[in-house]
């Protein structure tokens, strides 16, 4: 007990005891990280996999470990001489059913805008809101705070996440929209009828702005899964639900299935589909499929600075039960880099397939005229929707032709804009256990 082992060591202490058998063992990295009290589980010719105490499994390289130390039981020594003789305080052995050291993995962090699936959580929705134009980079920042639970049995995971705006949560006028009621129609036509007849054609203190339930939602993701080991690889089943305080209340529910292949470990390949089983939105999205595909490697494993690029690929089947629109929902890349418990990562979200978003749910119709065309990938640019200004200019525009085709033509050229094809978020936080 107490010898060190060096890394060519690690094979021979592997075939002589049973994996369930081996004592902990502290590894120092190169670095100077150092992982305490950690067993290991099983080796291929490059890394080791090793589980700590708390049931947190790390895959480490072998030339990057400097030494192991094969950790001295917790056990009550036997006493050879006169017991009466004070030998000092002796820690007591722990129960196999002792509690685990931590209970919780705690990560927060900041970010500029989030993505589910090709979907944007919160810039969009911001746009809509503040009344300005889509695009690739918003500043509507929110706090992510995911909670892992420690010490399950090994196969099962169990967390939750919570996604929580920091701006832009109130309440506020509907987009200079004129109303006789929050969330009535648009009757800033009366403002154009004044400004002709010089004569008020309205009560100013009946119509006029008024405050929408428009704040951007809070989210909470609650994921369980179990995951069972084989030679073909690693099988997962599971639930994904996601919350949010839409003042309507919806509740997305998957049921989720994935596949952790046993070779190319240095990319980390992992196969999921996920299930929608929840009927939201008058069950327009029942039944949809997202099958996602994901690789990643983490460069320097076990030191204190890490780097991990990472890339997920999704394809949407059966997007929605009215149109069933098939195609790839996004392409996720991210790189992400660690500092001991900080990390910060770039994200990036290309839709390749727009017109999986081009619906009245994802992109409200907020135009003079309705979308009529779900597949062109154009949706009303919000900052052309509404106030005096645009209706001014829509007003302008519709006087030039008599033809009503023609008007709605020349209306929909000044409103609409092309759905972002790519969108840029960071997120810069911490991962600490308690």
């Amino acid at each position: 007990m107490g010898r060190i082992l060096g890394i060519s060591s690690i094979l021979l202490l592997i075939l002589t005891f049973p994996l369930e058998s081996i004592l902990a063992v502290t590894i120092q990295m190169n670095a100077g990280r150092i992982f305490k009290k950690v067993s290991v589980q099983k080796e291929t010719e490059t890394e080791i996999e090793v589980v700590d105490q708390d049931g947190v499994i790390y895959r480490i390289r072998k030339d990057k470990i400097k030494q192991i130390t094969e950790d001295a039981p917790d056990t009550v020594p036997e006493f050879t001489s006169d017991e009466s003789v004070p030998t000092g305080a002796v820690k007591a052995p722990s129960p196999k059913d002792a509690l685990p050291e931590h209970s919780i993995l705690l990560s927060q962090s900041l970010s500029n805008d989030g993505a589910f699936q090709g979907s944007d959580l919160f810039g969009e929705r911001q746009a809509r809101r503040n009344g300005t134009s889509y695009k690739d980079y918003y500043e509507a920042y929110f706090l992510t705070t995911s909670m892992e639970i420690l010490g399950l049995p090994k196969p099962f995971k169990l967390g939750l996440t919570m996604m929580n705006p920091l701006l832009d949560r109130s309440n506020t006028d509907s987009d200079l929209r004129l109303q006789s009621t929050p969330g009535g129609p648009d009757q800033t036509y009366l403002l154009d009828k004044s400004f002709a007849t010089g004569t008020l054609q309205f009560d100013p203190n009946e119509v006029k702005t008024r405050k929408e339930k428009n704040g951007l939602y809070d989210y909470l993701f609650t994921r369980a899964m179990y995951d069972h080991e084989t030679r073909l690889g690693t099988f997962s089943a599971g639930f994904l639900f996601i919350n949010q305080n839409d003042p309507t209340y919806v509740m997305r529910g998957y049921w989720v299935i994935g596949w952790k292949a046993p070779f190319w470990e240095w990319l980390n390949p992992q196969f999921s589909i996920n299930n929608k089983m929840l009927n939201d939105y008058g069950g327009t999205f029942q039944g949809t499929h997202n099958y996602r595909l994901t690789v990643s490697h983490e460069f320097f494993k076990g030191e204190t600075f890490r780097i991990t690029p990472s890339l997920v690929v999704g394809y949407a089947e059966v997007n929605d039960n009215t149109d069933r629109k098939k195609g790839i929902s996004d392409i996720s890349p991210r790189l992400q880099f660690d500092y001991g418990k900080f990390f910060f990562a770039a994200n990036m979200m290309y839709r390749a397939t727009p017109a999986l978003v081009d619906n009245a749910t994802y992109t409200p119709s907020i135009g003079v005229y309705p979308d009529s065309n779900a597949n062109d990938g154009l949706t009303i640019d919000p900052s052309k929707a509404y106030g005096y200004k645009n209706e001014f200019i829509i007003n302008s525009i519709s006087s030039l032709s008599n033809d009503p085709a023609v008007k709605r033509a020349l209306v929909d050229h000044y409103q609409q804009q092309h759905i972002v094809h790519v969108i840029f978020f960071y997120n810069i936080g911490y991962t600490i256990r308690i």
